[in-house]
Parts: structure tokens; sequence; C-alpha cells
């Protein structure tokens, strides 16, 4: 049986590694493809680890002292996964100043079951939500006249994503895509173990990803083992699992492969890069990560502590976060390392440029 992490399949990867520093991929050809903009939204009800200490019978402090995590926010009364998406394409066209019918593809996201919202409550239907994303933000009056996409998926998926968006505008049949990833955990824990139930939040983000005239993305390295394949899902789409004890074995050495597959692709080295933000899996999960991969506090960029784990969107509501705080300075080289169930893991180099600058 083929392993996780065999060495000779890293070396492989570093032996037919492309060092293109200067943000374009011998691969494909045409201009640098790079990052406009980026958003986020969060639930209107936040819930403190205290509140959820009490409700899952937990001593003060577990929470923060297993996960890092001090509150999540819950979809509320009237608001949905699609809600949150919408909002967060609707702060990221508002943000970036370009026109909605600029935007030629949309390409959404999500590892949570499809649920329609029905009246207060929720309805658990699968149905193409890239399409309901479209329909709710048109009839609001945003005009985005594009090919929709739906993609499900692990904790990997905004590089999954964004690896198609690339492909799109390096080969001239897209340019400008729009990546939207949401997920709505917090509908499907009510059962599930307390350990589980005490990580995960709810959110959305929203990257637009154009051709550009600055050196912009250098490289995305994603793979799979599927031997993790079984490690989460929805039961009779009721409710989350997730196999702890595997997945807790696994993630460090994801953030490391995948870090690893980078940097050997790329020739950069882990000096080289002055910002890490890796996905929001919990702090013990991540310093490990860390300690595998040599990678130093400095340098990485958290939020769980606000957010949550909120899944498949979380590196990329980091990312949007990260934006918005200012840890992001123009011109630096920032990686986003994810992993998750499959078992899937991957990293993404780029150059950070602020749209707000004028570029």
């Amino acid at each position: 049986m083929i392993g996780l992490f065999q060495e000779d399949i890293l070396e492989f990867d570093g032996r037919s590694s492309r060092a293109h520093g200067d943000g374009r991929d011998p691969a494909y050809p045409g201009a640098p493809v790079g990052f406009l903009a980026h958003a986020y939204r969060t639930p209107s009800r936040v819930v403190t680890s205290a509140e959820l200490e009490d409700s899952l019978g937990l001593g003060r402090g577990v929470i923060k002292r297993l996960t890092g995590i001090e509150r999540r926010g819950y979809i509320g009364r009237g608001e949905s996964l699609q809600s949150l998406a919408v909002g967060a394409c609707r702060d990221i066209l508002f943000k970036s100043g370009l026109k909605p019918l600029d935007v030629d593809c949309l390409i959404f996201y999500t590892d949570s079951p499809p649920v329609m919202p029905d009246g207060a409550g929720h309805r658990k239907v699968f149905y193409d939500v890239s399409a309901h994303i479209q329909y709710i933000l048109r009839e609001s009056g945003v005009e985005l006249a594009c090919e929709c996409v739906g993609m499900a998926g692990s904790c990997v998926s905004f590089l999954h994503a964004s690896q198609m968006a690339v492909g799109l505008v390096r080969s001239g049949m897209k340019k400008n895509v729009l990546v939207v990833g949401a997920a709505c955990n917090s509908l499907f824990l009510e059962s599930t173990d307390k350990n589980v139930a005490m990580t995960f939040g709810d959110g959305a983000a929203a990257s637009l990803i154009t051709a550009s005239s600055d050196v912009g993305l250098i490289d995305i390295f994603c793979m799979t083992d599927g031997q993790g394949y079984d490690a989460g899902c929805y039961p009779e789409y009721r409710s989350l699992f997730i196999d702890r004890k595997r997945v807790s074995d696994f993630a460090p050495r994801g953030f490391h492969a995948a870090l690893k597959g980078l940097l050997a692709r790329t020739g950069l080295r882990i000096e080289d890069i002055d910002v890490v933000i890796p996905h929001q899996a919990g702090i013990k999960i991540i310093e490990r990560g860390m300690a595998l991969a040599g990678v130093p506090w400095e340098k990485v960029y958290l939020c769980l502590q606000d957010v949550g784990n909120t899944g498949a969107p979380a590196v990329q509501m980091a990312l949007a976060r990260a934006e918005e705080e200012g840890r992001l300075a123009e011109g630096n080289l920032v990686a986003l390392v994810a992993f998750g169930t499959g078992w899937n893991y991957g990293a993404a180099a780029f150059r950070y440029h602020d749209a707000r600058s004028g570029r």
C-alpha cells in the first residue's frame, strides 16, 4: 500500500520542480495571475467558548486550552450559508471596484451538505448552491451574469478552486473569476461528539482572481492520499462525524507535507516567506505542524480564536482577515497551507498586492 508521506514522493516533486520566482509558470503561458481582493462574512450570532462549555458540560477554560478558540459564529435567525456567501460577494465587488458584469465565472465551494433556506429554518436538500447565490445577487440588484460552478470537498477546497480559477485566467478562457467558499457547520453539531462540537463555526469568504501586471501567484501545490476518504462525513445527512484520532495524527503531517511540496516546486525556502496562513484547525494541530515544518511563530497568522474552525473556507477567511487587520504588507511573500480529510493537503505561494493602493 502506498504510504501517505513517503520520502520518494516528495523527492520526486523536488526533482521535477520549477523555480518560477517571477510568478510565471512555463506550463501556463500568458500574463501573471494574482488576487485582486478578499472579503469575508461571519454570522451575527457569536457563541463564546464559556457558553459552549456550559451547554456541553465541560469545565471552564477547557475549550480554549485544547483548541485556542475563544468564540465562533453560528448562523442565526434569517441567516444561511447562502446569505453569508452573498454578503462576501457584495463586499468584494465593492472593495475591488470591479463591475459585476466584468466577473465571468463564479466558483463556489463548501464542505457542508447543501441546505436551502426555508422560512425561519433550513431544508436539507442537494442542489446547485452556486446558481442560487447568483440568483440572490441578481434579485438584489447585483448584475452578475456569468458561468457558475459548484464544488464539494475538504478544507483544501479553496486551493482546489483557486487552481481552477488560475487555469481559466491563464488560458484566456476567463478574465475575472470570483471564488467563494462558505460553511454552515453549526447546523450539524447538535448530536456530534463534544470534541468536534467545540471546534467548528460558520462563515464565508470571497476572493477575486484576475490577470495582473504585478507578480502575483507563484504556484499552488495540492496532493491527495485517499486513505483518509472516510475520516470525516455527515452520516445520514444529520450530524458531522470526524475521526478525531486519525485526523489529529494526519493534520500536522499534512501541514508539513503541504509546505514541503510547495517549497520543492518553487525553490523557495522557509526564510523567504513573510507570512504563513494555515488552515485554522486548532492550536495544537498548528503548533505541531509548525514544529515539523520549522516555521517560526512570528511568521504565522491565526484568527481561530475569534471564528473557530470554519472548515472549507477557513484558510480563505483567514487570508481576508489578515488583509483587513493590516497583517499583510505590500510585496510580502505569503504562503497558504491547508490540510483536510481525504487525505487532502496543499499550499500556495503569492506576492501580496493591495488593491486599495491603486494597482
